[in-house]
């Protein structure tokens, strides 16, 4: 495919923010146009970076060759199902589907027509957190992010699925996917929305914690791992810290560097593009956001 034609599904915050920017000016694809419910928004948005507003999904899905998903979780199911049953190759925002069968049931779907299926863990391709994982194996890692005051109004149930998927899956990318839940607790308040969250999982390396607290008082993100001889931490992922041997060295994004890349949307929806033109294998595939998602979906029960 030498440059294939993109269309979105789905103008909300996230497309606005993080992929209009980058795919309306990525010299490597086409963009033709968008479609979403709101009319107006959509003309609006379609207007702005002169692309075809398509009044459904049939007429965008025909005139393409990808897609970029970016409509609320309870819709992925039956927007990505058809995308796929037109011979579209997709890409959707995690979580892959609003229930653990969805999920199953369109990977089944993206393999038995051999399309290509990604659910975009921009945080898998975030530079400093690559820069962890390229590192050999830890002992211990730690996986936090915790929210200033965010509690509701959505339930328990949503809020892992959307947020606490995150850090599961930084630490899968981390560790090497294959991990055991040890331990942990989920503190909900009185109207079923999450308060807290923190576990403690094992592979064959060591042991490792995940947690995330939704009134801390401040957005903080942190990972750090620790090794024989060495401690390296990434703060909101942008400054690396590495101590070894009494000295401690720091590693941050010359000013240069966009936010977009910083935070990996560069390099999730350069890989996708890759993919799709060189016919190469996706690493976070349906397969691999499924996983993720079915470990979320077991700490819910």
């Amino acid at each position: 495919m030498q440059k294939p034609k993109i269309g979105i599904v789905g103008l909300g915050n996230i497309a606005q923010k993080a992929y209009l920017p980058i795919l309306s000016i990525h010299p490597r694809i086409e963009v033709v146009g968008a479609f979403s419910p709101n009319t107006s928004k959509r003309d609006m948005i379609c207007q702005t970076y002169r692309m075809i507003s398509f009044d459904t999904l049939n007429e965008l899905a025909s005139s393409i060759d990808a897609a970029f998903v970016h409509s609320s979780t309870e819709t992925h199911y039956d927007i990505v199902s058809y995308l796929l049953e037109h011979g579209v190759d997709v890409y959707v925002d995690k979580p892959l589907a609003a229930t653990i069968e969805e999920a199953e049931q369109l990977v089944i779907q993206a393999e038995r027509l051999g399309r290509k299926l990604m659910v975009g863990f921009n945080r898998r391709f975030a530079p400093m957190y690559m820069r962890l994982q390229n590192e050999s194996s830890a002992h211990m890692i730690d996986v936090v992010k915790h929210r200033e005051n965010d509690v509701g109004p959505k339930d328990a149930t949503f809020t892992l699925l959307d947020d606490y998927l995150h850090v599961i899956d930084t630490l899968r990318f981390l560790a090497g996917n294959k991990l055991t839940l040890v331990s942990g607790h989920v503190e909900v308040n009185d109207k079923h929305e999450l308060r807290f969250a923190r576990h403690v999982w094992q592979d064959e390396h060591g042991m490792h914690t995940t947690s995330m607290h939704r009134s801390a008082g401040v957005n903080h993100e942190h990972v750090s791992i620790v090794r024989d001889g060495e401690r390296l931490s990434v703060e909101e992922m942008v400054t690396l810290h590495r101590f070894k041997q009494g000295r401690h060295e720091v590693e941050t994004f010359g000013s240069w560097d966009t936010t977009l890349t910083q935070r990996g949307f560069q390099g999730v929806i350069d890989h996708f593009i890759s993919a799709l033109i060189d016919d190469t294998a996706i690493s976070t595939d349906g397969r691999v956001a499924l996983e993720t998602q079915r470990l979320v979906t077991n700490l819910i029960k």
